[in-house]
């Protein structure tokens, strides 16, 4: 019963395998451009933000008050700007690791069962594709993916058990 659940869990992990590939490269970009406002933007903003009533001033003139307010605006959205770039490499740090398991396991199967595993879930192809591109039966290709899906349940079961049966692997 318990292999059962661990199987199920396998392939689902490997079903993943495209959708974390895309997220990488989603976050990897966020990361490389991140949404800023700049410093000039925010006091800008705050000090054209005044009453009418103060327009009195000579022009150029912006008040302690409101030098203070944008000072303290522009310390908050370098802080939000950092945590939400922190955000995003703690997510893509995640979603590497989860992508780096599951290709180290998979390496670690057969060559031939990690080959149909690798294309068959990794790349989507499909089992038509399957076919063609490695001239091999049908049945053939299920016993491998069948075989490696095995192996991966026992990589799984085992780092299960060495870890008290506690996490995910």
């Amino acid at each position: 019963m318990a292999d059962k659940k661990i199987k199920a869990q396998v392939i689902e992990e490997l079903k993943q395998y495209p959708i974390l590939k895309t997220k990488v490269m989603l976050l990897q970009y966020e990361l490389d451009h991140p949404a800023r406002i700049t410093d000039d933007e925010v006091i800008d903003c705050m000090s054209l933000s005044r009453l009418v009533s103060d327009c009195i001033r000579p022009s150029g003139f912006i008040s302690d008050k409101t030098m203070r307010i944008a000072t303290q605006f522009r310390d908050k959205k370098d802080r939000l700007n950092q945590e939400t770039v922190m955000e995003i490499a703690q997510e893509l740090h995640s979603v590497e690791q989860q992508l780096s398991k599951l290709e180290f396991y998979v390496s670690q199967l057969e060559e031939k069962q990690a080959e149909v595993i690798r294309k068959y879930y990794f790349e989507g192809k499909t089992w038509g594709e399957l076919q063609q591109e490695m001239h091999l039966a049908p049945r053939t290709l299920l016993k491998r993916r069948d075989d490696g899906l095995d192996a991966l349940v026992s990589i799984y079961s085992y780092l299960g058990q060495v870890k008290g049966g506690h996490g995910n692997t």
